[in-house]
């Protein structure tokens, strides 16, 4: 539904349609968009405007709630995440039959995911939280994915990076093609030969990625390095504060957020609030200004 708003009542969350009055912003000016950072809403609000339009059924309304069809965009959120998750099987099939796979081939999940990142968050996390046994792989690469994109993207980060970012996310956990199911799946406490072989998935996906033609340092960094922390007590490599990227401390935040905010047969997930709350407790393992901003990000896309 679009709807007439005054420049002083534009916040984030928002989706805009069109802008009244002289705006100088080229980048903005020229495009539809959804208003991710409080720098931008300010700009809008002090900056002469007599008015905006705003799309209530892809953002956010002056009250701060969605007002879009909730059924409508769960059907479509459904239907991305299953075409979705038979590329990705597809895909990591190939790797796990030792063929090669391309940035192609990667390429229209992606897009179909960026889309409906960007037109519904809430609805589209929302779907990817209900995660059995069976499609759990899949469908918490698809989730880290749309998480990595709606966060750099609220980081104001250039789109190439971004897409790259989101192809990390979907690719990020490939070694764990190398563990048995059993060993994933255990509900019980991992004994030590098991832990180890979890925590050498990032080591194995590298070296499988490392193989593709392709693949961009982005990709293969964030599958390396996202369990690294920043007091240095991550793994594979023991990185420490500067060692580990920006692209590795935002895909540590996405990769355990999703974790632990999803529901699974044998535990409760926990709220997103919840979820902050513990990782901003955890000392050490995040990069804090990030995740605060990370916290912003989903206040913004009314993640609960």
């Amino acid at each position: 539904m679009l709807k007439r708003v005054e420049a002083r009542q534009v916040r984030t969350g928002m989706f805009v349609e069109a802008i009244e009055g002289a705006w100088h912003d080229p980048f903005l000016s020229k495009r539809r968009f959804l208003l991710r950072r409080e720098i931008d809403a300010q700009k809008l609000r002090k900056n002469g405007m007599t008015g905006v339009i705003i799309n209530t059924s892809r953002g956010l309304d002056i009250d701060g709630l969605p007002r879009g069809n909730i059924e409508i965009d769960t059907k479509a959120a459904r239907e991305t995440i299953q075409k979705s998750m038979q590329v990705l099987e597809s895909i990591f099939g190939r790797l796990q039959h030792g063929d090669g796979i391309s940035v192609d081939q990667v390429a229209p999940v992606i897009s179909s995911v960026s889309k409906s990142i960007d037109q519904s968050p809430t609805v589209f996390l929302s779907v990817t939280r209900l995660k059995s046994k069976d499609e759990a792989t899949f469908l918490h690469s698809i989730s880290v994915s749309a998480l990595m994109i709606l966060f750099s993207r609220h980081l104001g980060l250039d789109e190439t990076t971004v897409q790259m970012l989101g192809t990390a996310g979907l690719l990020h956990d490939v070694g764990k093609l190398e563990i048995p199911l059993e060993i994933l799946n255990k509900e019980g406490p991992l004994d030590e030969d098991e832990i180890k072989m979890i925590r050498d998935h990032p080591e194995k996906g590298h070296a499988i990625l490392s193989r593709q033609e392709g693949i961009s340092e982005i990709v293969l960094d964030v599958c390396l390095n996202h369990h690294e922390r920043i007091d240095g007590k991550g793994y594979p490599r023991k990185l420490c504060e500067a060692q580990v990227s920006l692209h590795a401390r935002i895909a540590a935040i996405c990769d355990v957020y999703d974790a632990i905010t999803s529901v699974r047969p044998y535990r409760a997930p926990w709220s997103a609030s919840q979820a902050l709350k513990w990782m901003l407790g955890n000392e050490g393992h995040f990069d804090r200004r990030l995740l605060k901003k990370f916290a912003l990000c989903l206040s913004v896309a009314a993640v609960t």
